[in-house]
């Protein structure tokens, strides 16, 4: 199963990806680190902060979960490649393999997004002791475990913190990149159907915001720029997305042989 995925992620990728993928890792740190100088920093979990807010990360979120592995497969049913190659392959199965590679790939990458600066931050950059942090009456410690939501890790250590925030980036890119997947084969033009997702998570947000509840807007991935909440709060948003990529994918995998898209 994993060879796979790999040959699925590499049939389906280009050098667009990889190019895409080494800034989204890289770009973030960078620029994070350029800016310190001109904020208040008190830890390494507000560099942190700091650095994942950069770049508008959070507001693009759904933009690049789709285009790592959406947007290559999108040309794969607009060129009809599944369907010539349906007589040599079963449809189904071929479906699934795909989307396990979306999945799988889109979760590396957040991940990855999501480690990599915390790997900075919290242990490269005090080596190098690039940025003076300031001093504080509070115990530092104790004020970052009260800053954003999942900052409550901090309490178990900062690998915690670090590997279960990035975790929850991950798991969150791969139900976006499913859901912008599944779109594809419910509206025939591929760029209405990857942009749903962005679109979606904006006009929600706004809704939520509203309604005095922006802490269960789906687009609250990051949710650094609220107040904290319990751990539990950011899974219910998930929980309806993933409801609904579930149902969407039982009809998609019931109705493979019926879908326009496929013919």
């Amino acid at each position: 199963m994993v060879k796979t995925i790999w040959e699925e992620v590499v049939s389906t990728s280009s050098w667009l990806t990889g190019l895409l993928v080494m800034a989204m890792l890289v770009l973030p740190v960078v620029f994070g680190t350029n800016i310190s100088d001109t904020y208040a920093l008190y830890g390494p979990t507000d560099f942190y902060t700091l650095i994942m807010e950069g770049l508008a990360l959070p507001l693009i979120f759904p933009l690049l979960a789709v285009a790592l592995y959406v947007a290559p497969f999108s040309t794969q049913l607009s060129n009809r490649y599944l369907v010539y190659t349906r007589t040599r392959a079963d449809i189904r199965r071929t479906l699934v393999s795909k989307a396990c590679a979306n999945a799988t790939l889109t979760f590396v990458v957040f991940f990855l997004t999501g480690f990599m600066p915390f790997v900075w931050a919290y242990l490269l950059e005090p080596a190098f002791g690039l940025i003076t942090y300031h001093t504080q009456a509070l115990d530092p410690a104790a004020s970052a475990q009260n800053a954003t939501t999942f900052s409550q890790l901090l309490a178990y250590g900062p690998w915690a913190y670090g590997l279960g925030f990035s975790v929850w980036l991950g798991l969150n890119g791969a139900l976006y990149a499913t859901i912008g997947f599944l779109l594809l084969f419910f509206i025939p033009n591929r760029f209405v159907a990857m942009s749903v997702p962005f679109l979606a998570v904006n006009i929600v947000g706004f809704v939520m915001a509203v309604l005095q509840v922006p802490q269960f807007a789906p687009g609250s991935v990051m949710p650094f720029n609220l107040i904290q909440f319990p751990i539990w709060v950011p899974f219910v948003p998930f929980a309806v997305l993933a409801a609904m990529a579930a149902a969407a994918a039982l009809y998609v995998h019931r109705n493979t042989h019926r879908l326009d898209v496929l013919q």
